[in-house]
């Protein structure tokens, strides 16, 4: 299992080598040309940054450059070398590919079980601004006007670092409407889904 917690994490984060601007907004390359294997996606990601290509994504590297990235600003933050290249480039790997992946697969579901549950709204996914900029996976709906939005996370997003939590919760103000968490365990079971329709059917 994909493991993208620990220290490379706080570093990750902290050195922004991730951010979608620095790198590649992965997740509308994943909408746009649903790519069905670990490797179609790593092919997706390097054509982005060698080509200019019609869609408009920009991809700022490979996922092994994204690795060497993450290596090279151990020097910067540690002052030493603590994980090996190899490690770092896995890591990467894990975060832009293998999680990436199964976090689309969830936030499709997510939508499914939603659109069952409450006929009366429509739940979509966010894409652009809403989704790069204000961290919101899924908009939600009613006759037409978006009244809210959902981010789709792992339960052990409850166990970051507080800077990493109130990011993301700083990101969902900037849209005035309400944002909900819909959290899923290592089985991919959601936790929190009689809920958030509850506090959906409020709104």
């Amino acid at each position: 299992m994909a493991y993208t917690g620990g220290p490379l994490n706080e570093l990750n984060g902290k050195m922004g080598i991730s951010a979608p601007f620095r790198s590649v907004p992965v997740m509308k390359l994943i909408r746009t040309y649903n790519p069905l294997s670990k490797d179609a996606l790593v092919q997706l990601i390097e054509y982005h940054y060698k080509n200019d290509c019609p869609c408009g994504i920009k991809s700022q590297g490979t996922v092994e450059m994204f690795g060497r990235n993450l290596y090279e600003s151990q020097l910067l933050y540690w002052k030493e070398y603590r994980y090996s290249l190899k490690e770092c480039i896995q890591w990467e790997y894990d975060l832009f590919v293998v999680q990436s992946l199964k976090g689309g697969v969830i936030e499709k579901k997510a939508i499914h079980r939603l659109n069952q549950s409450l006929t009366d709204f429509k739940f979509e996914e966010a894409e652009g601004f809403l989704d790069e900029e204000l961290r919101i996976d899924i908009i939600i709906k009613k006759n037409t006007v978006e009244v809210g939005g959902i981010q789709v996370k792992p339960v052990t997003f409850k166990l970051m670092r507080p800077e990493v939590i109130s990011f993301n919760t700083m990101a969902n103000q900037k849209w005035t409407k309400p944002v909900f968490y819909l959290f899923y365990d290592k089985e991919e079971n959601f936790i929190n889904m009689d809920n958030i329709v509850l506090e959906i059917r409020n709104l």
